[in-house]
């Protein structure tokens, strides 16, 4: 068999605490150093996780439609290796024989479900995430549920999960001939809101489980026509621009092509660094949970020069 490719994308997990400045009403941000994230971790694993007779441990994690699984079969000397697991419906799925490719229903009991999943491996001690993409599969984001389900409430804190980056795009874009549209999406106090959208401060009260407010700015040019005259003036037009919304800038794309090209986008925040493996054979299904932690660990040591050197903090 010819074997099947999966991709590895790579986050940085962090964790930001915040704390009242005495003497004042306003609050600082801290930065959680990697030891106390993982602190934090092993207060999960210790305190909110079941026990399983294979000697693993696992929790539920909610989310935004359901709950989804977070299963620990592996956790020592600052590594932790992750099953994260969502349920599906029986009746999406069944059991078809490759020879004479009859099916048949997947014996359930009533307290039984069935669960799509994949994997994660952290490194606590650079706190980067090395996560496997499988089709059906919960996203990453459910590990970011995992911190922020205990401690976002408890302790103030928010759990971040950043793709890390590879290259400065800034310097594939000077070089293209046209510069179409830029996209500029920034987080928004809650009185620019009002004041934009017409509520009063009640009506706006009236909405529930807000999560962000943000204005997004298209500044769109002319049909094959360059907004810039100088490519260098795009340098500075994104430098003013990451100036003067700092960190309420939450998105930041141009689309920009050459002659005879069509026009792409390309997002000025994030590049992400991932890595496309190969297994040895098409029915990964059959793979053990340590082959997937073989190729994640030897995926992440091949690349932690460079993970590190691309992460921000």
């Amino acid at each position: 068999m010819a074997g099947k490719s999966r991709k590895i994308s790579f986050y940085r997990l962090s964790i930001e605490k915040s704390e009242p400045i005495p003497g004042t009403r306003t609050h600082r941000i801290i930065n959680l150093t990697n030891e106390e994230i993982e602190n934090n971790f092993k207060i999960i694993y210790e305190n909110k996780m079941r026990a399983l007779g294979n000697g693993h441990k696992v929790t539920d994690v909610a989310i935004s439609d359901g709950n989804d699984f977070v299963e620990v079969l592996d956790y020592s000397e600052h590594h932790a290796f992750l099953q994260i697991g969502q349920p599906n419906p029986a009746n999406t799925v069944a059991l078809r024989d490759k020879v004479t490719l009859e099916t048949e229903n997947v014996p359930m009991s009533a307290n039984q479900l069935l669960e799509w999943f994949t994997y994660c491996y952290i490194d606590f001690t650079t706190c980067i995430v090395s996560y496997i993409s499988i089709s059906g599969a919960p996203r990453v984001s459910t590990l970011r549920n995992l911190f922020d389900n205990t401690f976002l409430h408890e302790g103030g804190m928010t759990t971040k999960l950043a793709a890390i980056m590879t290259r400065d795009v800034l310097e594939t874009l000077v070089k293209k001939s046209t510069i179409s549209k830029l996209t500029i999406t920034v987080a928004v106090p809650e009185d620019q809101i009002l004041s934009d959208i017409g509520l009063n401060k009640p009506q706006f009260a009236e909405m529930k489980n807000v999560r962000t407010r943000t204005a997004t700015y298209k500044i769109v040019g002319r049909r094959n026509k360059s907004l810039f005259k100088d490519s260098n003036l795009l340098e500075k037009a994104i430098e003013a621009i990451k100036t003067k919304f700092g960190g309420e800038l939450k998105g930041l794309s141009a689309n920009a092509k050459d002659a005879n090209e069509k026009s792409e986008e390309y997002d000025l925040l994030q590049e992400n660094f991932t890595k496309t493996v190969k297994f040895e054979r098409d029915d990964i299904e059959t793979l053990a949970p340590n082959d997937f932690k073989k190729i994640l660990v030897e995926t992440y040591s091949a690349n932690k020069f460079d993970l590190v050197r691309y992460s921000r903090d």
